[in-house]
């Protein structure tokens, strides 16, 4: 029987299987499942260098980009609650 994966378990297994498989293609830019997951590795440790953790939420506001996608993996992995804004909105 198969288990269907969270976001969370799914990056996880895709950095253990297919780390150095291209994941990420955003215009001229591609990164492997490692590289993209290593980015996201390292939106985490800054947003908790600056204090977020557990249940904070972090509003974010960007078009869909490579960055965008790396929010969606980065801030829920320590936790914290992602809080996407359409950039396309006007005050």
């Amino acid at each position: 029987m198969e288990t269907p994966l969270s976001p969370m378990e799914f990056a996880r297994r895709a950095r253990r299987l297919y780390r150095d498989r291209e994941g990420v293609v955003d215009g001229g830019l591609r990164f492997t499942f490692g590289e993209f997951l290593e980015r996201c590795d390292r939106w985490s440790a800054a947003l908790q260098a600056l204090g977020v953790g557990q249940s904070d939420r972090v509003a974010y506001i960007a078009p869909n980009t490579h960055t965008h996608l790396e929010a969606y993996y980065a801030v829920p992995q320590i936790g914290a609650v992602l809080v996407p804004i359409n950039f396309r909105l006007k005050p």
